[in-house]
């Protein structure tokens, strides 16, 4: 099931051409890159793994199972920023971009908005994928060769924001179900927000 939050976009007229930009966000473990990687093959969108802009110190850190602070995080988030900034501003056409980030706090989805806006984005979206931190550890201990792992699931859900009924543009899906099912209830809810948005292809 998902809840749909809302959702908002840039100015009319501040890019020629429309463009949108979906943010696949959620806890270590909830599915990220395998939703991000199918909403972009079916919505004919460009994918970005955010994972692989983290700084090596960074890597580092959560290889030994070390939680990353705000401060860690920064140069992931200018990092991301640079990345979907300088998308928008080479592609001629069809500027659609799918970026996986955790972004689990109500401040970090702030700088990845205000980012936007600034990038001249039409339209900027979070699907926040959610589950019991049980459920997402158990997930994680099955993973292999990821540098997080299952111990990171905890201090995640310590620092956790699920984004509030005011946060207009996110939807929160809940990953409980078998990935098929939240890969469907994903697209669906994008494809929906797309065509509101009239910015479907």
């Amino acid at each position: 099931m998902s809840s749909i939050i809302g959702c908002s976009g840039a100015d009319e007229g501040s890019v020629k051409e429309p463009s949108w930009i979906l943010f696949v966000s959620g806890p270590t473990g909830s599915g990220k890159s395998s939703v991000a990687k199918f909403l972009a093959s079916r919505l004919g969108a460009h994918y970005l793994e955010g994972d692989d802009l983290h700084p090596k110190a960074n890597i580092d850190k959560m290889h030994r199972g070390e939680p990353l602070t705000d401060t860690d995080r920064q140069g992931w988030f200018e990092a991301i920023n640079e990345q979907a900034s300088a998308y928008n501003r080479q592609q001629s056409q069809h500027h659609h971009l799918i970026i996986t980030c955790s972004a689990l706090k109500r401040a970090h989805r702030d700088i990845l908005r205000e980012s936007c806006d600034l990038a001249g984005y039409s339209l900027m979206h979070f699907f926040f994928l959610d589950a019991p931190e049980s459920v997402l550890r158990q997930r994680t201990e099955a993973r292999q060769n990821h540098f997080a792992k299952s111990n990171l699931v905890h201090s995640q859900f310590d620092v956790l924001e699920r984004p509030r009924i005011d946060e207009y543009d996110a939807t929160i899906i809940s990953v409980v179900p078998p990935l098929d099912e939240v890969q469907s209830e994903t697209l669906k809810a994008a494809t929906a927000l797309l065509d509101k948005e009239q910015l479907s292809k």
